[in-house]
């Protein structure tokens, strides 16, 4: 970072230290977000107050955000109000803005406490990957006829990557990838809803967090994490069962690397099998 820029996030975070001696603790995020952005036009520095930008992919938005304050082409800052400290979705959600937006430098802000807390971050383009599409397909299942789709799946998802690269939270890349295979004329659907039942007895209807394709493939996307975990793996499993898909996929879209598992609907249950009779 050069002293010019250092200057810049320093004045910024100066603005926002005398919002808050001004307001005080408490108050909604609201508060301190008008009063800042008066405060900023008062001391002439370049912004935009809540932009929105979308995300598109081949003709079709994959997501959409929102920043809180957006100087151009220098700082990104997002006001919180809260009651304990930063989570790590508060750095996932920054750093998403700083790559959308192509900006090196995040501030996060929190106003609810005694006095004013800041953390700045610094965002740096992570390298491409060489990854091909056949790299996926490396110790997979035996999909027997459904092989062409896994393939064309793996397909999309080097596409993904080729063209967006890492950084992007889970969302991100899972309305990129729906956006990739609904140009290429798979179908897919994000969120899809089942019925959860047990025992014969409904007990309501969940949304999974998944993509299921061609209703034979579910997949699970998550981002910016160390690696897959048995968890993952068990929860995919209870979306396949629930939808009835029997193969699924983990994609990690980490922060250096893409981490995959493929995984197969291997846990029967007692429904399962009132259900097949």
């Amino acid at each position: 970072m050069t002293a010019m820029s250092d200057q810049f996030t320093y004045a910024v975070i100066g603005k926002a230290m005398q919002v808050h001696r001004e307001l005080g603790p408490g108050l909604d995020e609201v508060f301190y977000h008008e009063l800042l952005v008066n405060r900023l036009r008062e001391a002439g520095i370049e912004h935009e107050s809540r932009p929105r930008g979308q995300l598109v992919h081949r003709g079709l938005i994959a997501d959409t955000f929102e920043a809180d304050l957006l100087f151009p082409r220098r700082l990104v800052a997002e006001l919180k109000c809260l009651h304990g400290s930063f989570d790590p979705e508060h750095y996932v959600q920054l750093f998403c803005y700083l790559k959308f937006w192509r900006v090196g430098t995040g501030l996060l802000f929190d106003f609810a406490k005694d006095s004013l807390l800041y953390r700045r971050v610094n965002y740096l383009e992570a390298p491409p990957l060489n990854l091909a599409g056949e790299d996926l397909l490396r110790n997979s299942l035996d999909f027997g006829s459904e092989s062409p789709l896994a393939a064309a799946l793996c397909q999309s998802v080097d596409r993904v990557v080729r063209e967006h690269g890492l950084g992007y939270r889970d969302t991100t890349y899972r309305g990129l990838l729906a956006a990739e295979l609904r140009a290429e004329g798979i179908g897919c659907v994000a969120l899809p809803a089942a019925p959860v039942r047990c025992d014969g007895v409904l007990l309501g209807d969940t949304h999974c967090d998944c993509l299921a394709v061609q209703n034979r493939f579910g997949i699970l996307v998550l981002a910016l994490r160390k690696t897959v975990t048995a968890a993952d793996r068990a929860i995919l499993q209870t979306y396949l069962r629930l939808l009835d898909l029997p193969h699924g996929l983990i994609l990690n879209f980490g922060k250096e690397t893409l981490e995959h598992r493929w995984v197969s609907r291997s846990r029967t249950t007692s429904e399962d099998l009132a259900h097949r009779q």
